[in-house]
């Protein structure tokens, strides 16, 4: 083999080395973007009814797994009475009832529909039972919606 043909050989190995890296470094990045953007392993909702079935209030959550929850989400609707100066609460709760996680939103006056959305930003010590948004009405309970965390 000639000078030329081993110097001709050792540049295109380098080329293809060169491109190698960048493919992979390609790919990593490519991975770790992927990876860094949370997928919902599971989704479940729920909805009771409120005011003789004139409204309702419901939850919504996603999560990873029965510990790392991504959002929930409680919401109600009364388009006919409207619920006077509301508070939703949104809980997570395990196996025997206990309270894990929990987030509120209140507003004023006389509202026909809200909803509250709350990113869950803590891993629960334990596996979440069911999630359940809770409706008050100027600072009295009026009912409760839950759904399991099946995943």
């Amino acid at each position: 083999m000639s000078l030329q043909e081993k110097q001709n050989r050792k540049t295109w190995r380098n080329r293809l080395t060169r491109r190698g890296l960048a493919l992979a470094g390609a790919g990593a990045a490519l991975a770790t973007l992927v990876s860094a953007t949370p997928a919902a392993a599971a989704a479940n909702s729920g909805c009771t009814t409120i005011q003789n079935s004139t409204g309702v209030v419901c939850v919504n959550w996603n999560a990873q797994t029965p510990k790392y929850l991504n959002t929930i989400r409680g919401s109600f609707e009364s388009p006919v009475w409207g619920v006077g100066n509301p508070r939703v609460e949104v809980r997570v709760l395990d196996a025997q009832n206990r309270e894990m996680f929990k987030r509120e939103r209140s507003w004023g006056g006389n509202r026909r529909s809200e909803w509250a959305e709350f990113e869950v930003t803590v891993l629960m010590p334990r596996d979440a039972s069911r999630v359940c948004a809770v409706l008050f009405e100027g600072g009295g309970y009026m009912d409760m919606a839950c759904s399991p965390v099946i995943t």
